[in-house]
């Protein structure tokens, strides 16, 4: 009885990839990136999660200003891995492309990490160490006239996590408030001004 169970444990280690059995204790991997699970071999989630993606400053932002990001858990929980990234809340395409980029805040644990054809798009752990709160700050394309949603997947244990938790959304205005688009009407100024 013994063998047939130490044979069956050397086959699963031998068949299993490392991540399923171990998790990715040093950040998510790039294969992670378009679906942002896991690869841990087994499902995410279905309850609501204990850790929220939050936004300090509000859900209004002048253009062009960075966002400051906190990860929190509840009181009493902990997460262990995370991914984060940006997306337009308007795209709906099936593979949404993350939007703008991320700066560590020091002392924070995250490293930078690049997703599909951006630079900088993702923030992911460096350790397996439990957290209850990370910063990050984003800083939207530029001339970003929309509503940004962030998405983050937190990873408790290697068999507990939550995939694309979403945040409150951010919405960006021009500095008088207003939500119209400054290159359609530096576009038309340059129109006005060649007539």
């Amino acid at each position: 009885m013994f063998t047939c169970a130490l044979v069956a444990a050397f086959w699963l280690l031998m068949v299993a990839p490392i991540d399923q059995i171990h998790g990715s204790p040093t950040g998510a991997p790039t294969a992670a990136c378009e679906s942002m699970t896991p690869n841990h071999g087994y499902d995410g989630q279905n309850s609501s999660s204990p850790f929220n993606t939050e936004l300090p400053a509000g859900m209004i932002a002048y253009m062009d200003d960075p966002v400051h990001l906190e990860l929190r858990a509840s009181s009493g929980t902990y997460f262990k891995g995370f991914l984060i990234m940006a997306f337009d809340k308007n795209d709906n395409s099936a593979t949404p492309r993350p939007i703008g980029t991320f700066k560590l805040i020091e002392g924070s644990d995250g490293q930078l990490k690049n997703c599909g054809t951006g630079t900088m798009n993702a923030v992911t752990h460096t350790n397996n160490i439990g957290k209850n709160l990370v910063r990050v700050d984003w800083q939207p394309p530029k001339y970003y006239m929309g509503t940004a949603v962030f998405r983050t997947t937190y990873v408790q244990d290697v068999s507990t996590f939550w995939v694309k938790t979403e945040s409150i959304t951010v919405t960006f205005v021009m500095p008088d408030g207003s939500t119209h688009d400054p290159m359609t009407t530096m576009r038309a100024d340059k129109m006005r001004f060649l007539l």
